[in-house]
């Protein structure tokens, strides 16, 4: 027949071990949360006292003596090797949860450092694309202001052109000419008609 007390007894190295345990995780989190390291006291506090009062009733009940307490019985060990394991078991699991979240944390590095990389470059091409335009507006500015005053010298030399033809058309004298009607040849009179001598009965040479 099984003693369950005496296997109850019998785990006050398995307790003790556990608050061990409990209080360096109190250490390793005092600086940093302080709900967990409430309760990694708490627990560190429990399991001491479930150890030291483990061992004197296994005293009281005779299972044990006080000098018989550092050599463990199977019963002990068997509490001891199932706290181990379980304290590996965590160990493992946090290492792994520590990896998991640092290869996380490398990704949404990673991502945040595309993403400004992306916003950078769009940035970059917005600038770009803001500078040419700034400068295509400024050479059409430039071309608008030069074929302006291009016209207005065209227009001023045009003007002081024009000008200068009515000076110089009012400087020079007006010289005024008549030209005569022309009057038609009046006609030659006709030749009178020889009449013939009444004498000599000859016509006049």
């Amino acid at each position: 027949m099984v003693d369950w007390k005496y296997l109850l007894f019998a785990q006050y190295p398995a307790f003790f071990i556990l608050a061990v345990f409990f209080l360096i995780l109190y250490m390793r989190v005092r600086k940093s949360s302080a709900v967990k390291s409430i309760l990694w006291v708490l627990l560190f506090g429990a399991a001491l006292a479930c150890s030291v009062l483990f061992a004197f009733l296994g005293v009281q009940q005779k299972y044990w003596t006080l000098g018989a307490l550092f050599p463990l019985s199977a019963a002990s060990w068997i509490g001891v090797v199932l706290v181990v394991a379980t304290m590996i078991a965590h160990i493992v699991h946090t290492i792994e949860k520590k990896h998991n979240r640092k290869v996380m944390e490398k990704e949404l590095q990673k991502a945040a450092k595309e993403r400004d990389d992306a916003v950078a470059q769009v940035r970059e091409e917005s600038a770009e694309a803001l500078r040419q335009a700034h400068e295509e507006g400024r050479k059409a500015a430039y071309q608008e202001a030069e074929a302006a005053r291009f016209t207005q010298a065209a227009e001023a030399a045009g003007a002081e052109a024009m000008g200068s033809e009515i000076a110089q058309a009012a400087a020079e004298p007006i010289a005024l000419t008549f030209d005569a009607p022309s009057v038609p040849d009046a006609p030659m009179p006709d030749a009178e008609p020889e009449v013939p001598d009444a004498q000599s009965g000859e016509m006049p040479q």
